[in-house]
C-alpha cells in the first residue's frame, strides 16, 4: 500500500525514539548506586567489569549472527526470504544462549563474614511476574497469528502455502508474500526454541551460586535482576517484532489482494480491505515496540549498576 508511508514511518520512529528516551532517563532499583562494605569494592569493580564484558560479547555476537543470516538470504533466492525472516530469531537465540551458558557473576570475597542462602529461587525470582509474563503473552499472540495466517493461506505455482486470495463470485486474485505455513512454520518453530533457551537462561540466572558475604548480597541481587531484565525485555521485544511483520506482510498482501477489476469497474473487496488497513496499522506500531524493547535490552548491558563506598569513610583510588 502506498498510502501514508512516510507518515506511518515517522510515528515508528518517533515512537520508538520516544519510549527508548524516557526509558534512558528513568531510575529504578536495578540502575541505583548500592553502598558496599570497603572491603570489597574491587572485588564489586571486578565482577562489574565481568558482567557488561559478558552480556557485551553476547550482543555483540547476536549481531554478527543476524547480519550473516541476512548475507546467507541474499545469497539463497531459492529460500524465499525464509532466511531473512529467521535472522531477528536467531541473533536473539545467539545472546540467550551465551547468557544462559555463563549465568554467573562471581565477586571476590576478602572479608570474613559468611552466611548460607537458603531461599528458594525460581526463573522469576527477579523480575515481577507481570513482567515475566509479557514474553509469554507476545509468544502466544506470535503463535497465534501464525495459525489464524496459515489457515487463511493459499498455495502459489510452487505449491507452497505463501499467497492470499480473494474470491470475489467470478472474479478471483492473489498476492504474494503472504505469512500463511510457508513462512508460519519456521517462526513458530523460532519462537518455541527461544522460549525454552530464555526460560532455561532465567533459571541459571537465578539459580547460580550467590556470593557468601553478606554485604554482596545486595549487588548481586541487582546484577541478577539486570541480567533477568536483558532476557525479559530481548524476548519480548524479538516476539513483538515476529508478531508485528506477521501482521504487516500479511496486511499488504490482504490489500492487494482485495482490489479486483471486476468487468470495466476496480472495487474493494470487504471486509479484507478494513482488514488489511487495520493489520497493516497495528503491525507497524508493534514492530516498534518490539525495537523498543530491543534497544532498552541493549541499554541495560550498558549501564551495569555501580557501587560506592559509605560516606563515613574515605573514599580509595578506583573505587567504582
Amino acid at each position: 500500500m502506498s498510502f501514508g508511508v512516510i507518515p506511518l514511518a515517522t510515528l515508528v520512529c518517533a515512537l520508538v525514539v520516544s519510549v527508548v528516551v524516557i526509558a534512558r532517563w528513568r531510575r529504578d532499583d536495578a540502575f541505583r548506586r548500592i553502598v558496599v562494605p570497603a572491603a570489597l569494592l574491587d572485588g564489586v569493580a571486578t565482577a562489574r567489569r565481568f558482567f557488561v564484558g559478558r552480556l557485551a560479547i553476547a550482543t555483540a555476537a547476536a549481531g554478527l549472527v543476524g547480519a550473516a543470516a541476512f548475507a546467507v538470504n541474499e545469497g539463497l533466492p531459492s529460500a524465499l526470504g525464509r532466511v531473512a525472516l529467521l535472522a531477528p530469531g536467531l541473533a536473539s537465540l545467539t545472546a540467550l544462549v551465551l547468557v544462559a551458558a555463563f549465568p554467573a557473576v562471581s565477586i571476590r570475597e576478602p572479608g570474613t563474614s559468611r552466611s548460607a542462602d537458603l531461599d528458594r529461587r525460581r526463573p522469576w525470582s527477579y523480575a515481577p511476574r507481570w513482567a515475566v509474563g509479557l514474553p509469554v503473552a507476545a509468544g502466544s499472540l506470535v503463535l497465534g497469528a501464525v495459525i489464524a495466517f496459515g489457515l487463511t493461506s493459499s498455495t502459489q505455482e510452487d505449491g507452497q502455502y505463501r499467497a492470499f486470495t480473494v474470491v470475489n463470485g467470478d472474479y478471483t486474485s492473489t498476492s504474494s508474500p503472504y505469512p500463511g505455513w510457508f513462512y508460519g512454520v519456521p517462526i513458530a518453530a523460532m519462537v518455541i526454541a527461544i522460549a525454552v533457551v530464555a526460560v532455561v537462561a532465567l533459571t541459571r540466572i537465578a539459580g547460580a551460586p550467590r556470593p557468601t558475604d553478606s554485604g554482596l548480597r545486595e549487588i548481586d541481587a541487582v546484577m541478577r535482576m539486570l541480567a533477568t531484565r536483558v532476557v525479559v525485555k530481548l524476548t519480548t521485544g524479538t516476539f513483538l517484532l515476529y508478531l508485528g511483520v506477521i501482521l504487516a506482510v500479511g496486511g499488504n498482501a490482504m490489500s492487494s489482494a482485495s482490489g479486483q477489476w471486476t468487468g470495466e469497474a476496480y472495487a474493494r473487496i470487504e471486509p479484507w480491505t478494513t482488514l488489511s488497513l487495520v493489520s497493516i496499522l497495528v503491525g507497524l506500531v508493534t514492530v516498534a515496540f518490539g525495537l523498543c524493547f530491543v534497544l532498552l535490552a541493549v541499554l541495560d548491558v550498558a549501564r551495569a549498576p555501580s557501587a560506592t563506598r559509605p560516606a563515613s569513610l574515605p573514599r580509595p583510588v578506583g573505587a567504582v
